[in-house]
């Protein structure tokens, strides 16, 4: 009997829950005791964690994770490269917005340290990786098959935001740059159907972010000083600017996966006549 699509999310998020609060327990355990690394290993656990539960789901229907990128090193090597460039280069673009609005310089931060940089770029990587298996993989694809891509879009993104908003995320902050950059995320899913990929487009935006003060952790190498007499109506436009930005390359990615799926069905046909 085959399982409906809802129930298998269901169980699909329940367990990922399981993970977080796993994940959370570590966190608390480990505050302070393993020095840079204290939220890194937590953050090892949870991918891994939630690796084991997209292998499980998979399995159980005869299907393998080559479906979402773990295949082809190399291919996916070339991809993990370009994608993190390409996020750091999206994170320059916000920057170029926030110097055209506000009057900002940025200076070397003065309490940089390779070892918590160290552990930041690793917190940075496996947290995103447990973020990418959770929304976009099995339950992205189970959901795009089942009951569209649109609808598999925008649920994973308003989940991905919500609970970003439930970890501290102001609500202004969380629908211009994490519900945008989500659909980045899903919209390079769709295109690529590569977890790696994808990955390497969120590492390369958060780490970009992280380096440049944008949120100040141990990879923080310049802090942005910002002039006086800010009003709210520029910091507001700068998030307007940043969310255009993100949902412009979201949808041009999504353009990009519908062309690409045109030819391959026209290639098909071909093919079969």
């Amino acid at each position: 009997m085959r399982r409906s699509p809802l129930l298998l999310a269901f169980f699909f998020l329940a367990l990922a829950a399981i993970a977080v609060v796993g994940y959370l327990f570590l966190l608390n355990v480990l505050s302070g005791k393993v020095g840079p690394f204290s939220a890194a290993i937590p953050a090892i656990f949870l991918a891994l964690a939630a690796l084991a539960i997209n292998w499980r789901f998979f399995k159980a229907e005869g299907r393998s994770l080559a479906e979402v990128g773990f295949d082809r090193p190399l291919l996916r090597f070339r991809q993990v490269t370009v994608a993190f460039v390409a996020g750091a280069i999206t994170v320059g673009a916000w920057i170029i917005a926030m110097r055209w609005i506000l009057p900002v310089a940025w200076r070397v931060a003065p309490s940089f340290r390779a070892p918590a940089a160290a552990g930041s770029f690793v917190f940075v990587v496996f947290n995103n990786l447990g973020e990418e298996l959770v929304y976009r993989s099995y339950l992205f694809l189970l959901l795009m098959r089942s009951y569209g891509t649109v609808i598999a879009i925008v649920s994973t993104s308003l989940l991905f935001t919500l609970l970003h908003v439930q970890a501290g995320v102001p609500w202004p902050n969380a629908l211009a740059g994490v519900l945008t950059s989500a659909l980045i995320y899903a919209a390079l899913f769709v295109r690529w159907q590569s977890v790696p990929l994808v990955l390497a487009f969120h590492a390369g935006m958060n780490v970009t972010q992280e380096a440049l003060g944008l949120r100040s952790t141990g990879l923080t190498i310049f802090m942005p000083q910002f002039g006086a007499g800010i009003t709210a109506q520029q910091s507001s436009a700068v998030l307007v600017l940043a969310a255009v930005i993100n949902v412009s390359l979201a949808v041009a990615v999504l353009l990009s996966a519908r062309k690409s799926s045109a030819r391959a069905r026209r290639g098909t046909s071909g093919g079969a006549g």
